[in-house]
């Protein structure tokens, strides 16, 4: 027997031409193309196990991220009623102490009229009031700065945002661009400056993925679509409605005392999507809070952004995210919870009202 083969059957092999023994060298073989279709099945396979796990991870810190958010935004708003005995409040856009039959409630005029000793009817939203306390010192004392001008004192007109006159004075344009984080849900892509909001087109503003509760009211009594609310329409009347915040708290605002059903069980802030609800400029009196009429997570779908501006309006002013499954709401206590949107409607209305006496509480 050669060496040659004698070496072969002992598992090595002859480097050519030489005819020396090369005994760590293994036979080359490659792969088969049903083994390489195999592998890639098998990889494709893993990629789609593991690719909602990862959509679901950061959908999961994308909620976190809102609660975070709330929870300051919550903290903010009671150190601000610790320090000033009541919640903060917001002025309307113009004059609206009236009664039902148009006769002044105070004097003539209002009594934000800088004639009457007020500040004007700005459009000042509650959550100016709590700059402070979200450490946005600079921007507070910009803004009120401004409102303090004589455009700044100027009330609401046509052509709204554009007639640069109360929130829409030259030197508070540059605040209201900026997109502050804590006013921004991450899983709402829409959330960004824009030129399509409620009362300031085409001007740009900043937008804000929270709003304060307003109650169970019904937006506007010729809603078509929802009328599971109270009654009368309150969003901009003085004699009140039965949550935290509206426009028109400057005529007596709230009080914590004033939440009679208990703190840990009325909701105070809560989460909203941008594209539904076009009322939804950052830091003005009539795009930071939502009504719970309609129930949680209710979007109009199959209609123009046109036709749910003009013809929907009233409807989409609700709470709702993006979030699956639910919305993040900061209690009235401070702490937040990741609320169902099946939760039952009346319980849902219950925890939006303050003094309702309703024996509501999301543990039930």
């Amino acid at each position: 027997m050669s060496q040659a083969r004698h070496s072969h059957r002992r598992g090595g092999f002859n480097y050519p031409g030489t005819g020396k023994l090369n005994r760590f060298a293994r036979p080359l073989h490659g792969f088969t193309l049903v083994e390489l279709l195999v592998v890639i099945a098998i990889i494709g396979v893993l990629v789609a196990l593991l690719l909602p796990a990862v959509q679901a991870a950061r959908e999961a810190a994308r909620r976190m991220s809102c609660g975070n958010s709330l929870k300051q935004i919550a903290l903010a708003t009671l150190n601000y009623a610790d320090a000033k005995q009541h919640l903060p409040d917001s002025i309307s856009m113009w004059p609206e102490d009236m009664d039902a039959g148009g006769q002044w409630l105070g004097p003539p005029d209002g009594k934000m009229d800088p004639k009457n000793g007020g500040p004007g009817y700005s459009g000042r939203g509650w959550m100016v009031e709590i700059l402070p306390q979200m450490e946005q010192q600079a921007m507070y004392t910009g803004i009120m700065a401004g409102l303090a001008t004589a455009k700044g004192k100027t009330k609401w007109g046509p052509p709204r945002g554009a007639n640069g006159t109360g929130m829409g004075a030259p030197e508070i344009r540059q605040y209201l661009k900026q997109q502050m984080p804590w006013l921004t849900c991450p899983s709402d892509p829409d959330a960004i400056p824009r030129g399509d909001v409620w009362h300031w087109k085409p001007e740009i503003v900043a937008v804000g993925s929270y709003k304060g509760v307003l109650g169970d009211t019904v937006i506007w009594s010729g809603s078509t679509i929802w009328q599971d609310g109270t009654l009368p329409d309150c969003h901009n009347n003085v004699s009140g409605c039965n949550g935290m915040f509206w426009r028109t708290t400057y005529w007596a605002p709230i009080s914590l005392k004033d939440v009679t059903d208990g703190q840990s069980n009325t909701f105070m802030v809560g989460e909203s999507v941008v594209l539904q609800d076009y009322h939804a400029a950052a830091l003005f009196a009539d795009g930071d809070w939502a009504s719970c009429n309609s129930p949680l997570n209710f979007f109009i779908t199959g209609v123009t952004p046109e036709e749910l501006q003009n013809d929907h309006w009233y409807d989409t002013r609700g709470f709702r995210s993006l979030h699956p499954g639910g919305a993040n709401f900061a209690m009235g206590d401070g702490s937040v919870q990741f609320v169902q949107e099946g939760i039952d409607h009346k319980l849902y209305r219950a925890l939006s009202t303050r003094n309702g006496d309703e024996p509501a509480s999301l543990n039930q």
